[in-house]
C-alpha cells in the first residue's frame, strides 16, 4: 500500500525531491532500516534529490543508504556552515542557512512561527537578528527545518515533493521533527512516519 502511493506520488515527477530525517534518538537496532530504506529510494528513484539536515541518528543512517548507490543526489541544509563536518558524505550538495537571502529567510521563519506559534519568542529574536541570544541558535535550526520543506528560489531548491520521518513514537510532534511535520501539513506536502512504510 504505501509503496504504491509512493510510485503515484513519484512516477511522474521530473525531479522529485525526497525529504528524508527524524530523530536523533535512533534506536541502534533501526539503524540498518533506515539505511536500507535509503539505498531502495536511492535505486528505485534515480531522478530524485534526497534532502537531509545532516543531524547525527535518523537523517545519518538514512544518508548513509542513499550515498551507496553512484550518482544518487543529496542535499544537505544546515543551520550554519560548521555543522556536522565529519558526517557530509563526498558528493553532497551542502548548503547553510545563511547563504539564502534575507528576504528569504523572513518568510521562512514567518512559515515556522506560523508552524510552530508556541515558539514564536524565538521566532520574533531571530527575525529581529537578535544572534546573541541563546534562543537564536534554536530559531536557526527549526527556520532550516522551513528551508527543507519550501526550498529557496534563491538557491535553486525545490519544494519538497514528500518527506519520509522516523519519527520518536513517544512523543511524534515534539521538536524539530515536528516542527518539519508541521511545515509539511502547512504546504500540503504528503509525509510518513515509520508506522507507514516500515510496514
Amino acid at each position: 500500500m504505501f509503496f504504491a502511493k509512493l510510485e503515484s506520488l513519484l512516477t511522474h515527477t521530473t525531479s522529485p525531491v525526497i525529504l528524508l530525517e527524524g530523530t536523533r534518538n535512533l534506536p541502534p537496532e533501526s539503524r540498518h532500516q533506515l539505511a536500507a530504506m535509503g539505498q531502495h529510494l536511492a535505486r528505485a528513484y534515480p531522478q530524485a534529490v534526497f534532502r537531509s539536515g545532516n543531524a547525527t541518528g535518523s537523517d545519518e543512517a538514512f544518508a548513509e543508504g542513499v550515498v551507496t548507490l553512484p550518482g544518487s543526489k543529496l542535499e544537505l541544509l544546515m543551520p550554519t556552515s560548521a555543522m556536522g563536518r565529519s558526517r557530509r558524505p563526498a558528493g553532497a550538495r551542502c548548503i547553510a542557512l545563511q547563504e539564502v537571502p534575507d528576504p528569504e529567510r523572513q518568510h521562512l521563519a514567518l512559515e515556522s512561527k506560523a508552524a510552530s506559534p508556541e515558539n514564536h519568542r524565538i521566532f520574533d529574536l531571530y527575525l529581529r537578528g537578535q544572534s546573541g541570544n541563546p534562543a537564536y541558535s534554536k530559531a536557526q535550526y527549526l527556520v532550516r527545518d522551513a528551508l527543507k520543506v519550501i526550498g529557496s528560489p534563491a538557491l535553486k531548491l525545490a519544494p519538497a515533493t514528500l518527506a519520509l520521518f522516523f519519527v520518536d513514537l513517544n512523543n511524534p510532534s515534539g521538536g524539530g521533527t515536528g516542527h518539519t511535520i508541521r511545515l509539511c501539513q502547512r504546504h500540503s506536502v504528503p509525509h510518513f512516519s515509520q508506522t507507514d512504510w516500515l510496514a
